[in-house]
């Protein structure tokens, strides 16, 4: 997944296409500590658990939730589309400064370089982004596609966007126009040019007919 966006410090600005049935749930137990509160009126003073309870729900008030279908998300860093998102539901999850944003039901993302070329194609049926992180975490039945012909297998990928990184404990499955190796524990760089196995499980040569 190797792209200009090499030296990023900051997260690139994520713009989302207009989606179907967009739905804005905001969570306001404050409501609840206020009615809460006003039943101890005659007390002078709140229990610890109360207290606990009291912050809890403020806390959760600061929590804000938005549903989306069929989105579009892109991830542009000076004015140039470098990452497209595709998935049929998302729901992003935002408090104070910080959102999550999680894709269900088929995740298709497309990586392309400062001439908008499609580098690296990544699909799983569900994944999150941290976009205070700048990283995607993939998941079930990850299947990764490089330009080079690179293709990697495995059931949780984490990829970050600043370090170029990727990293999974599970098991992999990495295929070239040359070889095939499996194993456990992949960290390495995210256009699977180099990277490391913790643990090898088998190593085999292709013929020109398993290409």
């Amino acid at each position: 997944m190797r792209s200009s966006y090499r030296d990023w410090a900051m997260p690139a600005t994520v713009f989302l296409e207009p989606f179907e049935n967009m739905s804005l749930r905001s969570f306001l137990p404050v409501l609840l500590v206020i009615a809460f509160l006003s039943g101890w009126t005659g007390c002078t003073d709140l229990s610890d658990y109360d207290r606990e309870r009291v912050r809890d729900a403020m806390a959760d008030s600061l929590l804000s939730v938005t549903e989306s279908r069929n989105i579009r998300m892109h991830l542009i860093e000076d004015g140039k589309r470098l990452v497209s998102v595709y998935s049929p539901f998302a729901a992003t999850y935002s408090r104070e400064g910080r959102s999550e944003t999680e894709l269900r039901d088929s995740v298709h993302v497309t990586v392309m370089d400062e001439n908008g070329d499609v580098e690296t194609v990544v699909t799983s049926r569900s994944a999150r982004y941290l976009g205070h992180e700048s990283e995607f975490h993939f998941s079930d039945d990850v299947y990764v596609v490089t330009r080079d012909g690179r293709r990697l297998r495995t059931d949780y990928l984490e990829w970050s966007q600043q370090k170029r990184s990727v990293y999974t404990p599970d098991f992999v499955i990495i295929v070239t126009e040359a070889d095939s190796i499996t194993g456990y524990g992949l960290s390495g760089m995210d256009d699977l040019s180099s990277y490391r196995l913790t643990e090898v499980t088998g190593e085999f040569e292709l013929d020109q007919s398993d290409r």
